[in-house]
């Protein structure tokens, strides 16, 4: 250990950061991508082929439980990312990315805590609602708040490309290290 320095002020080596943005970038499109894909593509083709949207629901109720799982990971991921990438960045993008970053988490603890209560309105076996008025309620909003996390994953996005341009420019105006 050098004197004074933190360990989170050593630079990684270079294949070491790349397979770090690399990971995220793969839990990143994994969880967004699929979130996306699912909501543009098979709850419409599901809902058609099944002949409601009602029915494709009781699909997507098992399936948010992996979204939510995949958002959690990737979340996690970008909080580990911007900890160890922190001292190069600027702090407006510092400030800018973990609040995305908090904003995802917040979006991600509502979706989980309102999942639960979803579920108690429902009856999968049977295909069935208990309260109609109460589910489409708490589901309205927890529609909002995904739509919310969605956006949050495009701004978070854009920042990260933002980030990964910077630094390639800032490295191609350096001297080579030898």
């Amino acid at each position: 250990m050098l004197a004074g320095v933190q360990p989170s002020e050593l630079p990684l080596s270079q294949f070491a950061s790349n397979t770090i943005r690399i990971s995220l970038l793969l839990a990143f499109a994994t969880w967004w991508g699929g979130f996306t894909f699912y909501a543009s593509v098979v709850v419409p083709v599901g809902s058609e082929i099944l002949g409601s949207s009602r029915t494709q629901g009781f699909i997507t109720q098992v399936v948010t439980h992996w979204l939510n799982f995949a958002a959690a990971l990737t979340i996690s991921m970008m909080a580990i990312d911007l900890w160890i990438n922190r001292y190069p960045l600027k702090k407006t993008y510092l400030f800018l990315e973990s609040g995305i970053v908090v904003g995802l988490l917040t979006c991600l603890a509502t979706l989980v805590y309102l999942h639960p209560k979803l579920d108690e309105l429902i009856d999968l076996s049977r295909e069935m609602i208990f309260d109609e008025g109460k589910f489409y309620q708490i589901h309205r909003v927890y529609l909002w708040i995904s739509s919310a996390q969605w956006a949050l994953g495009v701004l978070w996005l854009a920042c990260f490309v933002t980030r990964l341009t910077n630094a390639k420019q800032n490295s191609s105006t350096e001297p080579p290290h030898r």
